[in-house]
């Protein structure tokens, strides 16, 4: 089973920040799905390729450089912060990892659901409920990770 190691601020095993689109097609193969930027509800969202049946998707912003990576669980591959599996370990071990390198900001609004921490421009997400496991992890580059913060 492929291992696919989180970096902040680098990587997501191996499709990099800032890596233009036809490298990260190169490292992660055929996109599932291509969506092109848009603007839906006041809000703009990026070009995006997905990968995985869309489970590894990846954004980017100006020239075509890869500026965020999130990935959700699948089968076919493990992503670990520090060596813990994000979506196969309890939520108080993934941020425990995490918090040796950074707070989260328990001000964030979608907090403790959401997990943003703002020093790493990393971000855990679940969709169903405050105590569940991690749907998904993302990080960003930092110029796209002041958007969120302002």
């Amino acid at each position: 089973m492929k291992e696919f190691k989180v970096r902040p601020h680098e990587s997501i095993g191996p499709a990099r920040l800032g890596m233009t689109r036809e490298d990260i097609r190169a490292a992660l193969g055929i996109p599932s799905h291509i969506e092109a930027a848009h603007v839906k509800w006041g809000i703009r969202f990026p070009d995006k390729d997905c990968f995985y049946d869309n489970a590894f998707q990846v954004s980017y912003g100006g020239r075509m450089k890869a500026e965020f990576i999130e990935v959700s669980s699948r089968p076919d591959y493990t992503v670990t912060f520090d060596g813990v599996p994000v979506h196969g370990s309890p939520p108080e071990t993934v941020v425990a990892a995490i918090r040796k390198h950074a707070e989260p900001d328990k001000a964030d609004p979608e907090y403790p659901m959401n997990i943003f921490f703002p020093r790493l421009d990393l971000s855990l997400y679940r969709e169903h409920s405050e105590e569940g496991r991690f749907d998904a992890i993302s990080i960003s580059t930092r110029e796209y990770g002041k958007q969120r913060t302002g």
